[in-house]
């Protein structure tokens, strides 16, 4: 009976904590994004000419001490398009239980896979505007996904336990809102794939500020 009562107290401490909520912004000194792992002497034969990748940029998060988190963002569903023989966008950030979904926008197939241990999967050969199979994520770590066709094709999500995370633009900049009140690790997975840490405390209607660099 206490453990049934125990969860209502926590979700009503998370709800009244989101009311009094606070923010933090800042950036991230951006280092150079790893080239893609590919065979020497790869020459990917398309039906049209590859598109650049998109710019590095970085994934910032909060970590409380306790490890305890809202499960606000769980049911979210972002698309990851294949488009112009890349992933776009090619870093994601999600609440772990959340999905994704790969829809392909180009004249030929794709083939999307995972080999992380975390979340291994194989979508197999699909064309241009069929539906793409929806993939949970329901472990936190890093996924690398790749296309087995192309193999300079790259995308990088990452799983988190907290739902406080944002992207940052391609000068580094970011934004992270409705954050409670207290004391938290922040931290930042580089385009390098390195992570950089630091702390804030975000005070209750105020937006904190933060950098973060190697």
């Amino acid at each position: 009976m206490k453990a049934l009562l125990l969860i209502p107290l926590i979700v009503l401490s998370w709800s009244l904590s989101a009311m009094a909520a606070g923010g933090v912004q800042g950036t991230v000194v951006l280092d150079s994004q790893r080239p893609p792992a590919v065979d020497a002497g790869y020459k990917p034969k398309t039906v049209k000419p590859i598109e650049g990748e998109e710019p590095g940029v970085a994934i910032v998060w909060l970590e409380t001490s306790t490890g305890d988190y809202p499960q606000t963002r769980t049911g979210e569903v972002v698309k990851i398009q294949q488009r112009g023989y890349q992933f776009r966008p090619s870093l994601v950030a999600l609440q772990k239980g959340a999905s994704a979904e790969f829809p392909n926008g180009d004249d030929e197939f794709h083939n999307v896979f995972s080999y992380s241990k975390i979340r291994r999967f194989d979508l197999g050969r699909f064309r241009k505007n069929e539906p793409s199979p929806r993939i949970q994520f329901d472990k936190a770590g890093l996924v690398k996904i790749y296309c087995e066709i192309h193999q300079h094709m790259r995308c990088r999500v990452l799983v988190l336990d907290t739902p406080w995370f944002a992207v940052t633009d391609a000068q580094g900049r970011f934004k992270i809102s409705g954050v409670p009140a207290g004391s938290y690790q922040i931290k930042a997975l580089l385009p390098s794939e390195k992570t950089v840490q630091g702390q804030v405390t975000v005070t209750e209607g105020k937006t904190a500020s933060a950098q973060l660099s190697r």
